[in-house]
């Protein structure tokens, strides 16, 4: 999808007039906003500051009604359609179950239309017309064309090339996503398949509807008015279109709270806002606030003390779209953060930082810790049961931040017990639960430390570290978890070079059809040569990021850093 307004000139325009049909916004123009779109910014495309801003200031106001969301736009839904409000009793739900479709649904297919009928080049006549229609058709104009370096759309596009029938000069990308998928890290490989079952099941639920009641789907007042326009309109959606839509929503809207009963159905697509970049960055952030009306409103960073301005023309506006790590994002919205970022408030420390990358990064041991614990076969069993018992299986995570570098209180437990021989311990008296009158500082009910005669259990001690009532099991057992730790790390850096195998296969690939580096394609979705070479760039970081975040943590074990 090529549109014109690519241009950061035209995008604001288009923002500016949008933002102008609100009614609270009637005499805005472009001289009065403190943000707008520019290309001059790291990630390509963001918004900046258009004068000084001081701290807390406000810098965007969205009144409700420059919000596009399922309350906003129901009288472009069909009401049956709708998600389930709070308030509405959950027996007169259950005639409409099948027919209500969710937020992330509704939002795609809103958007899906109004672009198709933006390419009809079909204008409405002014009966037809109205400001949230005209809103609705600025906005399309302003969303990307493609979402290139999202996994997902290299997933369909790597399913669809072997297909009888493709253009042959398609098969490099069929080979070329294949190897890619096989590069990312395991966990990302399990985020881009949640996101595309996500995907599958809204895209199918729309089609079910659509063949059982195509009307449910077109927009209610054009239907009146040209009814065969309202029914092709949803009829040619296809699946480009609406993953391009659906991309859209998943990727720029935030959460506010619409009254809906299913929490992930309140969220909004905010014109401008979406805009903005993601930092990880408190000192950067920039707040988004619910206002009064229904709308919302962003806030410069607070600063320092001694900080009355935070920001000059030019300089970025961030927010935070979540404490996300770089394969979060990377499934979700199609970017990475930078692995060497400078921090705000903590430039001076920084200096002195082993970890520059963002904070939020981890690795994910899941896989073998559960490998590392059937090894031990009974013995094995019964400690994945037992940690599964005490809330504690599962999400086994190595962090390089907060430094230094360390296993997750949750990898922690597990090594400890790991490095146990359960069959060689004798059990002792079961744990005492304290019965006591009046103790201060000590519920009734609550195990308190005691002082028996007969010597506890290594798996009691274990159970006491899970209280917080004991530090550590022994001297012993902790420098075998240590052991442990280096030992899987090792593995896990085996799975990083396997990956790393198939990385250089996409790469070989990508290189030898450098000659396709202008060549554009009329695909709706498919990557240009540029996006397939971002998109390498992208795992290839993931890879790098995993390896480093191991070396340090295999480091930090040997060194007996303390956990």
């Amino acid at each position: 999808m090529t549109r014109d307004s690519s241009s950061v000139v035209e995008q604001n325009r288009l923002l500016s007039k949008l933002l102008s049909l609100s009614l609270a916004n009637s005499s805005t123009s472009t001289d009065d906003l403190l943000v707008q779109v520019s290309d001059q910014v790291p990630a390509g495309r963001g918004l900046v500051f258009t004068r000084r801003i001081e701290a807390g200031q406000a810098v965007l106001t969205l009144p409700v009604d420059t919000l596009i969301n399922v309350k906003s736009y129901k009288s472009f839904l069909h009401p049956d359609t709708l998600p389930s409000s709070v308030s509405i009793a959950s027996s007169e739900n259950k005639g409409k179950s099948d027919q209500r479709l969710s937020s992330a649904q509704l939002l795609s297919l809103l958007l899906a239309r109004a672009q198709l009928e933006l390419e009809s080049g079909r204008k409405r006549t002014s009966a037809e017309t109205t400001s949230k229609y005209e809103a609705l058709q600025l906005f399309v104009q302003t969303l990307p064309d493609k979402f290139d370096t999202v996994p997902l759309t290299w997933s369909l596009l790597a399913r669809r090339f072997g297909h009888v029938g493709e253009l042959k000069e398609a098969s490099w990308k069929q080979r070329f996503f294949r190897s890619l998928l096989q590069a990312l890290p395991p966990h990302s490989q399990d985020l881009q398949g949640k996101v595309r079952q996500r995907f599958e099941r809204d895209w199918l639920g729309l089609c079910t509807l659509r063949d059982s009641n195509c009307d449910l789907l077109a927009e209610p007042a054009l239907l009146s008015s040209n009814p065969d326009l309202a029914r092709a309109l949803v009829r040619a959606i296809d699946l480009d279109t609406f993953l391009w839509a659906w991309l859209c929503v998943n990727s720029r809207c935030v959460f506010l709270p619409l009254g809906l009963a299913d929490h992930a159905d309140n969220f909004t697509l905010a014109p401008m806002l979406d805009m903005a970049n993601h930092t990880s960055d408190p000192a950067f952030e920039c707040k988004v606030r619910y206002a009064v009306d229904g709308g919302l409103e962003m806030y410069a960073p607070g600063g320092s003390n001694d900080d009355a301005c935070v920001a000059m023309p030019g300089d970025e506006c961030f927010i935070t779209y979540g404490p996300h790590s770089n394969e979060s994002l990377l499934s979700e919205y199609g970017f990475v953060l930078p692995a060497h970022l400078t921090f705000g408030r903590d430039r001076e420390a920084d200096g002195e930082s082993t970890w520059r990358g963002s904070r939020y990064v981890d690795v994910l041991m899941d896989a073998h810790v559960e490998r590392l614990l059937q090894k031990q076969g009974v013995d094995g069993e019964a400690k994945i049961e037992l940690l599964q018992n005490r809330g504690y299986w599962g999400e086994f995570t190595v962090h390089p931040y907060p430094e230094p570098a360390h296993p997750s209180h949750r990898l922690i437990l597990a090594l400890r017990l790991a490095a146990l021989d359960l069959c060689s311990i004798t059990p002792s008296t079961p744990p005492k639960v304290a019965k006591v009158k009046a103790q201060s500082g000590v519920k009734a009910g609550k195990k308190v430390p005691f002082h028996a005669q007969q010597e506890t259990s290594d798996l009691e001690r274990w159970e006491e570290t899970l209280t917080g009532y004991r530090d550590t099991i022994s001297d012993e057992n902790e420098q075998q978890a240590r052991d442990i730790l280096v030992e899987l790390c090792t593995a896990r850096r085996k799975d990083t070079d396997k990956a790393r195998q198939y990385l250089a296969a996409a790469e070989d690939i990508l290189q030898s059809h450098c000659d396709n580096s202008e060549t554009t394609t009329d695909n709706q979705i498919e990557p240009d040569y540029n996006g397939c070479k971002l998109s390498l760039a992208f795992v290839q970081q993931l890879l790098d990021e995993e390896e480093a975040v191991l070396r340090l943590v295999t480091q930090a074990a040997r060194d007996q850093v303390e956990w």
